[in-house]
């Protein structure tokens, strides 16, 4: 099919005005690849005819937020329309009393939490470079941040999702309501899924009251160990952190941390009182390994730029390689994870990592003078990971290295299965063809 009519079969579903081709859309370039034409649907019926059309001509498309966490994930196999949600940014529905809100996906996050601050409330999910995030976004790429240690993740938040199939099809997922259910809860199918299953138009979650005081420690501590063990102790006590932090010494450095190899980072929020009771039982607690709380003084950006390090890192001036990665490990492994992998890339790469202690999840980035280095580097993290039982996810590499990588590392076990499901919903592998794990 012609990028002629392609345009034209488009433009007569959303209307000429929203549509677009050549250098207009140099931006929603993934890795080298271009797509032949992006297309702005306004609403819930512009998308469903814009996935029939690419169905019925099997064109490959991807869904498009704010491009905040596009770099996940391999290059699509066909890449022929951006589908760009930015337009269908509406809060549908707040019930402050039974605290659940619905949003369109294209809403930006930070519109999302003005609106719900009007009511004292929020939405707990702080994933790095959330400032850029959509609501939609971030559900199809499911990436947590450090509030998960008291909220959770976005699986415990969403309760339905209207989405988009393959064909047109509009399906809901979930319900409107927090309830208990003895049926599939078919809204994780497409938490995580990176747009390959369906497009997400819509999502009902819910809410948390907006804490009134936050406050944060440092917890310095010689090493990473050491500081593990201090924090696998506070998430064992009656304290309710909001966040527990493992950060090594460059990560230190580069957030204004106290000038030790390692250090807990613990935040706690609530009403002052709480706050200021349980920050008293957590000097005690501190006092216990002989050890004394620091305040914590966010830097520019505040909280969040806990959150998007290293995705931003005032440290790294932007010469060299980068590559940004994600492990999961067990909570306890999190130190012997940072502290093996450091000395597996040593000879190629500078290493820098947080982890979130509760999840198991290190985040971290290597800076490298070149692509073999930045290469060698993730394959010599991946079998250092693959020692101690963990798994590395590739977030961001150079584009031109995206391509050879293997973004996602390890095939699930339960792979047979995600195939036969994505065939089921998409047979003309149109959604985000090959962009996730084992080429789904």
């Amino acid at each position: 099919m012609t990028d002629s009519s392609i345009v034209e079969g488009l433009g007569e579903i959303v209307g000429s005005e929203r549509i677009r081709s050549g250098a207009e859309i140099a931006s929603y370039r993934l890795g080298l690849l271009t797509p032949r034409v992006a297309a702005f649907p306004e609403n819930e019926d512009d998308v469903a005819r814009l996935l029939a059309f690419a169905c019925r001509e099997g064109l490959g498309v991807v869904p498009w937020g704010g491009g905040a966490h596009q770099s996940v994930g391999a290059i699509p196999a066909r890449y022929d329309v951006a589908i760009d949600l930015g337009r269908m940014d509406r809060l549908i529905e707040h019930e402050p009393a039974d605290m659940t809100a619905t949003a369109q996906a294209g809403i930006r996050m930070a519109e999302l939490d003005r609106c719900l601050e009007r009511h004292d409330q929020f939405l707990p999910l702080d994933p790095p470079l959330l400032s850029r995030a959509t609501l939609g976004g971030l559900l199809a790429s499911r990436l947590s941040g450090p509030l998960a240690c008291r909220y959770g993740t976005a699986r415990d938040l969403i309760l339905g999702l209207r989405i988009a199939q393959a064909d047109g099809t509009v399906i809901r997922a979930g319900s409107k309501v927090v309830k208990n259910a003895s049926a599939y809860d078919m809204t994780k199918l497409y938490l995580g899924s990176y747009g390959t299953l369906g497009v997400i138009l819509e999502a009902t979650f819910r809410v948390h009251p907006r804490p009134t005081v936050e406050k944060g420690w440092w917890i310095a501590v010689p090493d990473l160990e050491s500081s593990l063990a201090v924090g696998i102790c506070i998430l064992r006590s009656s304290l309710v952190p909001s966040r527990t932090e493992l950060v090594d010494g460059p990560a230190l450095r580069a957030l204004g941390g106290p000038p030790t190899d390692s250090a807990l980072l613990v935040s706690i929020a609530g009403v002052a009182e709480a706050v200021q009771g349980q920050a008293s039982d957590l000097a005690l607690l501190a006092a216990e390994f002989g050890l004394t709380l620091v305040e914590f003084q966010p830097p520019e950006g505040g909280w969040a730029a806990v959150a998007d390090f290293p995705w931003i890192n005032p440290a790294f001036s932007g010469t060299g390689r980068r590559a940004i990665w994600r492990a999961n490990v067990l909570p306890t492994e999190c130190a012997r994870a940072m502290r093996d992998v450091r000395q597996a890339v040593d000879r190629w790469a500078e290493a820098t990592m947080i982890a979130s202690v509760s999840q198991g999840a290190v985040r971290g980035a290597f800076y490298a003078e070149s692509l073999e280095a930045i290469g060698q580097s993730l394959a010599a993290a991946r079998e250092a990971l693959k020692a101690i039982g963990g798994i590395l996810v590739i977030l961001e590499v150079p584009d031109s290295l995206r391509s050879e990588c293997d973004m996602w590392g390890v095939v699930p076990s339960a792979s047979g299965l995600m195939q036969r499901l994505k065939a089921a919903v998409d047979p003309k592998r149109i959604l985000n063809p090959g962009r996730f794990v084992n080429g789904m």
